[in-house]
């Protein structure tokens, strides 16, 4: 224990001798280390912390799947599919089902409030407990029950001041009456921090298979698997029969609340290690060199008895201190990166409230600080304990490390720039999926147009009539506002807002049996909605206004529908059933349009139904204003007041311009996309300062044999290739062995990509090029030196 603390105390004492060495070690082992441990806080909190749920890993998601369905893998239930699941299923404990949705509170001032239609077994599939009040009970789910609600803990600080008797207060919710229940606890956000509201839903017994707007949520019994459950699935059978069968998809919760990000985070976890362990090469080169500079002190200690266990214990020592103090300093980088990176995140990273410095991440950030000091400086202690004694005390003996020293620099700056080719590499691959993303078709033109939405909730808008002279009106008198080119109306938003999908079937066309159901988005839209948009009618006609609720019924299809069902013929003309057996709703297909994205920007198009407004109500509007100004969100003013005159009791919310929109569906990859570059460029960064320290003291060490080769007629060109060519030798092998590894390892990153193989050519010869350039760069400036030796100072250098 003594020798320990004598070790310590002189190892501090010489790290503040060599104060200039010690402050660039620890500001390099701070960058990785803050770097690292602000990354790792983000996964440990969205992806490793328990979910707040009870036994969540028997928590799934459940949806319809198939190719032939709108939504694809998550094709939503539909009440028939639900009340079928929950009475024939033999591997779910209980079965739950709930709906996104917007609610409009009429609160001191109008609002739309996020919210989830739910059953009344929700809480208790989850195995959540409310914090005030009571949960659902099975009564609040019966047609024509008062309606309850569930409010979250934030609604209920902001908007009732958290009063204890908040409790049975009732509150206008989309027009209806509807009572306070309970208040949830503040760590329950499913599905997200959004969310405030929890309203009872009240499901009307089916009359057909359709429509499909349900997300289904189930509890495993014990000890079964998601694979049981899924083939559990397959053998329901369904009440509304019509060829098709059953093909749930069954998700892990976890997955279903962070699975999109998880590939990401765990993409930047690999690269902020990578950045660490460039860090720590560079300062293991850096101990090197120190080590190389007290050859003579080491020589001393072994002559006076120190054996070698004692001289790598020594520095070892050293390292420590030095990991230590980047450590603590990294530390402190982090607490600023997280604050940080919370607030540039985009708004839709999963539990993100979740995200903090807490004992587990110091606790990793302690573990990598203690790794990091034996990894570099294991190797520094190793070669400098290795000496030849009579060598190193022969009088005039130069200080030098050997060549043992000189290949442990050499390959330690192999791997430096094989680890930066493979941040630099998966980087590339992220920035070229990016920008094919950002140039993804989405099948409109964005410029100049407005988008906002209204809810049309409560007794105003009980019958379709109303809405549809609501509709009216709105278009009218919007139309007529200053710069405003057209209007028009939607249920649905490109690119990632639709309201719900159904089955339809084809005239003339029985279905096969054990088919999956033909399911597409059904979008309702007024006649000017393609061309505000900018979407182009491929055959026929677009909707006018001559198709009204008295003439027959039309729809517009998209050209993935026509392509997936009309293969071979022309569908216009071609009769489309929406209705349930017994009872068909034929509408007439009188046109096809172009596709449009409304699943997102990364994800394929999906069949689409287009129905005019006039013929089908939409309680849920989105308003689109193709305007003729540069700015269109001043005409935001002018739009809220127009709506007040038609009903000053409904928010208008959401509004922003189609280019925003993009920009926020690009929010989550544009995100990661940066963090990754930026790491990227923090590797180089370190790659060019550690050749550049290298070849420095490799010069600085050759001088002498420098001076000879001049004196005997070495030209400065050939001094400069000499070096220069030394370094490309390394960056030839760094790179080589680099992009191995990555060509290795990056194919886990093809759910991150877009438009972009994950072996792709064109990014890794850019990835060699540009580390090639930045070792030449790095090796030029002390390359030129070498070359400007004076030949008879160089020789009397010893």
């Amino acid at each position: 224990m003594l020798t320990f603390w004598q070790d310590i105390r002189y190892g501090a004492r010489m790290l503040v001798r060599q104060l200039g060495f010690t402050v660039i070690a620890v500001i390099t082992l701070a960058l990785g280390i803050g770097a690292n441990t602000a990354i790792f806080s983000v996964v440990h909190g969205v992806l490793l912390r328990p979910l707040p749920f009870r036994d969540s890993e028997r928590l799934v998601l459940v949806w319809n799947k198939g190719a032939e369905a709108a939504g694809g893998d998550r094709t939503p239930l539909a009440v028939a599919d639900l009340l079928d699941w929950r009475e024939q299923n033999h591997t779910f404990e209980s079965v739950a089902a709930f709906q996104p949705g917007l609610f409009n509170y009429r609160g001191e001032v109008p609002e739309q409030v996020r919210g989830l239609g739910v059953t009344s077994n929700f809480l208790t599939v989850l195995g959540v407990g409310v914090r005030l009040g009571r949960a659902f009970e099975s009564s609040d789910e019966q047609v024509g029950a008062p309606r309850v609600v569930l409010i979250s803990d934030r609604f209920w600080s902001t908007r009732f001041n958290s009063d204890p008797q908040v409790v049975g207060r009732t509150i206008n919710l989309s027009g209806v009456s509807t009572t306070i229940v309970g208040v949830m606890p503040g760590s329950f956000s499913f599905p997200s921090r959004e969310t405030d509201l929890w309203r009872a839903m009240q499901l009307e017994p089916p009359t057909r298979r359709g429509p499909y707007f349900l997300s289904g949520l189930g509890r495993l019994k014990a000890d079964v698997t998601i694979d049981q459950a899924r083939a559990d699935t397959r053998g329901i059978e369904p009440r509304f029969h019509n060829g098709e069968n059953f093909n749930f998809n069954v998700q892990a919760i976890n997955d279903f609340l962070v699975g999109d990000v998880s590939a990401a985070l765990i993409a930047l976890l690999i690269a902020v290690t990578l950045v660490l362990l460039i860090a720590a090469v560079n300062v293991a080169n850096l101990s090197l060199v120190h080590a190389a500079s007290r050859f003579k002190e080491i020589s001393i200690r072994v002559a006076l008895g120190a054996s070698r266990a004692r001289i790598v214990k020594r520095l070892l020592t050293e390292s420590l201190l030095l990991a230590i103090a980047g450590g603590a300093l990294g530390t402190l980088l982090a607490l600023w990166g997280v604050s940080l990176l919370l607030k540039f995140a985009p708004a839709n990273l999963p539990r993100m409230e979740e995200i903090r410095i807490d004992p587990w991440v110091l606790g990793w950030t302690a573990f990598i600080t203690i790794l990091t000091g034996i990894v570099f400086g294991l190797a520094p202690a190793l070669q400098g304990s290795r000496l030849n004694l009579n060598e190193a005390l022969r009088d005039g003996a130069r200080t030098t490390d050997g060549a043992g020293g000189r290949r442990s620099r050499n390959a330690l700056i192999v791997i430096e720039l094989a680890l930066a080719v493979m941040l630099l590499s998966g980087a590339g691959l992220l920035l070229k999926s990016l920008w094919r993303l950002q140039n993804v078709d989405l099948g409109i033109n964005p410029d100049r147009v407005l988008t906002m939405q209204v809810a049309l909730r409560g007794q105003r808008y009980e019958d379709p009539a109303q809405v549809k002279d609501f509709s009216e009106r709105l278009i009218q008198q919007t139309k007529s506002i200053p710069g405003v080119r057209l209007v028009a109306l939607t249920n649905s938003l490109p690119p990632d807002e639709t309201e719900f999908s159904s089955d339809f079937n084809i005239e003339g066309r029985s279905a096969p049996t054990n088919a999956e159901p033909q399911i597409a988005y059904f979008t309702r839209v007024s006649p000017d909605y393609f061309q505000a948009l900018g979407i182009p009618v491929r055959s026929g006609r677009a909707f006018s206004g001559a198709d009204s609720d008295a003439a027959p019924r039309v729809t517009l299809i998209n050209d993935t529908l026509r392509r997936r069902f009309f293969p071979n013929e022309d569908p216009v003309g071609r009769r489309i059933n929406f209705g349930r057996e017994g009872e068909p709703d034929w509408h007439q297909i009188v046109g096809v349009v172009g596709d449009v994205k409304y699943n997102g920007l990364a994800e394929d198009i999906q069949p689409a139904i287009y129905q005019p407004v006039a013929q089908q109500a939409s309680w849920g509007i989105s308003l689109i204003l193709k305007t003729d100004i540069a700015d269109p969100l001043s005409l935001t003013p002018a739009i809220r007041g127009e709506l007040r005159k038609i009903d000053p009791d409904l928010p208008l919310t959401q509004v922003s311009t189609m280019d925003q929109r993009i920009s926020v569906a690009m929010a989550q990859p544009r995100f990661r996309t940066s963090l990754i570059a930026l790491f990227a460029a923090v590797a180089l960064l370190l790659a060019c300062v550690g050749i550049y320290g290298v070849v420095s003291y490799s010069v600085s060490q050759r001088t002498h044999e420098i001076g000879i080769r001049m004196a005997l007629g070495a030209q400065q060109g050939d001094m400069l290739r000499m070096v220069i060519k030394q370094t490309l030798v390394f960056a030839a092998a760094g790179v080589t062995l680099g992009l191995s590894a990555s060509l290795a390892l990056t194919g886990f990153m093809s759910t991150l990509l877009f438009g972009v193989a994950p072996n792709d050519p064109p990014t890794f010869v850019l990835t060699a090029a540009v580390l090639a350039l930045t070792a030449l760069l790095a090796a030029y400036l002390p390359a030129r030196r070498a070359a400007k030796v004076d030949p008879l100072v160089a020789l009397r250098y010893e």
